[in-house]
């Protein structure tokens, strides 16, 4: 094929740790599984064999999220703690941003379990997170992980009245953590503030069967973890100062913004968006504000609102949404009835400063690569599927798709993948179309024992990293 999408050949601690590394005075309840720290979030995830959902949340932010799960393994399987290395080899690879502290739900064989995961084996240094929970108790579940145990009487230390203390410690090139199985049937409510984060630049929590999905948290308030019921979360399409492309603001003026609602994207599923027309701020309360206030429990209120060719205008006092410099950042938050809730983010330049990360929302969402048959003599069965999860369109000009071995393929000039849709990449050859690429080899690429799909940007820089194994 040509360079539009041409399949090109093969191309070449901080100190000594305490004796004991970490404090466990595990209470009657709680799991530190809400390590989610951050960015007040509601989560809802649903349990892939049971059907049960979670909603986890903090202040006025909401997400939903589902369970990681890999093969029916054990979550002592999954989370793979070598001794030798006193390290975690999870069999999936998340753990490649070193300075990062994870948190996700995992569905085994039977039962859930809630773990965490910090640092990793590229840390320049390392780390500390400790933890303060409560709300579930002992007699419900016990840790089937512990990375890098040390000798105590008891396991993590006695467990102390109705309040659990965590501190988990790690030094450079070492991960930390655990899991707590027995999470997936409690009715009461979960409950986990991060007294410490230290050593941690990105505290996320990961979604998916092969957590490729993340949402960023922050320690700013207590986070909350219980059965969603009948409640969802769903997104809504922001756009914050619609009549600029820059969204630059003096963040301590006392001037007006405005935050427009608008139609979901071209080619999203609707199904998990909300539309202008159902969002009343009138009756409800639809907020606005920086990440760290929202997670707060905070956020401006509509100063007033209209509606023009389909979308909502809502006004907000500048000040009263609580930016700063560093701001990344706008959400709008709400609800639409007693059962739905709604978040949607744009990027904002507080002060003309653009802090917004350079994540892609590019996800690997499904894979084939050993198609019923053989993927030798089934080619265009053999395929890796894109997603967008983002919130707007993502143009792929440039964009290059690797394995381990070298194989690339280009994406063409002007492909763009809109909001929430797919795309897949078939190995062999065929007919291309918004919803399918064809890499047009005669052998197969995705190594059926395991391999790593890699995506690089125009400037060449890796946007994602996917390693899956048998």
């Amino acid at each position: 094929m040509s360079g539009d999408g041409a399949a090109d050949g093969r191309s070449e601690s901080e100190g000594e740790l305490e004796t004991s590394r970490r404090d466990f005075a595990l209470g009657v309840g709680g799991l530190g599984a809400l390590a989610l720290g951050g960015a007040g979030a509601y989560l809802s995830t649903a349990d892939s064999s049971t059907g049960q959902t979670y909603i986890v949340k903090q202040g006025k932010l909401r997400w939903e999220a589902s369970p990681v799960s890999y093969k029916d393994k054990t979550v002592e399987t999954f989370y793979g703690y070598q001794s030798a290395s006193e390290s975690a080899n999870p069999a999936i690879d998340l753990a490649s941003d070193g300075a990062a502290s994870r948190l996700f739900l995992y569905e085994g064989p039977v039962g859930t379990s809630l773990v965490f995961l910090h640092g990793g084996a590229d840390a320049e240094q390392g780390g500390t997170a400790f933890f303060k929970f409560s709300g579930l108790s002992r007699s419900s579940g016990e840790w089937a992980v512990r990375d890098d145990a040390v000798s105590v009487d008891d396991d993590f230390e006695k467990w102390e009245g109705g309040n659990a203390k965590v501190k988990w410690e790690w030094g450079a090139g070492e991960t930390d953590g655990g899991a707590f199985w027995g999470v997936g049937d409690t009715e009461s409510t979960i409950k986990v503030s991060a007294k410490t984060l230290r050593g941690v630049d990105a505290w996320t929590f990961r979604s998916g069967d092969d957590g490729s999905r993340s949402f960023e948290v922050t320690d700013a308030k207590p986070v909350s973890i219980r059965s969603a019921e009948k409640k969802s979360v769903k997104r809504v399409n922001v756009d914050i100062m619609p009549e600029s492309d820059a969204n630059t603001f003096d963040p301590y003026a006392k001037d007006a913004i405005t935050v427009a609602v608008k139609s979901p994207p071209d080619g999203a599923d609707e199904s998990e968006w909300v539309s202008p027309g159902d969002v009343d701020p009138g009756n409800v309360s639809v907020n606005f504000g920086s990440r760290r206030y929202l997670a707060g429990g905070n956020g401006a209120s509509p100063q007033r609102y209209s509606r023009q060719n389909g979308a909502l205008y809502l006004e907000y006092k500048v000040k009263a949404a609580s930016f700063s410099l560093d701001s990344a950042y706008g959400f709008l938050v709400g609800k639409t009835d007693s059962y739905t809730w709604f978040r949607g983010k744009d990027a904002v330049q507080p002060g003309g400063f653009n802090n917004a990360d350079s994540e892609t929302p590019l996800v690997v969402t499904d894979l084939n690569a050993n198609p019923e048959g053989g993927d030798a003599e089934h080619l265009a069965a053999e395929y890796v599927e894109f997603t967008n999860d983002g919130d707007a369109a993502l143009d792929l000009t440039g964009h290059t798709v690797t394995d381990s071995e070298g194989w690339e393929f280009h994406f063409p000039d002007g492909f763009t993948l809109d909001a929430g849709a797919s795309v897949l990449l078939h190995t062999g050859g065929g007919e291309w179309t918004d919803a399918d690429l064809y890499w047009g080899l005669d052998t197969p690429v995705w190594g059926n024992e395991g391999d790593t799909i890699r995506v690089t940007d125009a400037d060449g820089d890796t946007i994602l990293r996917h390693t899956y194994s048998r």
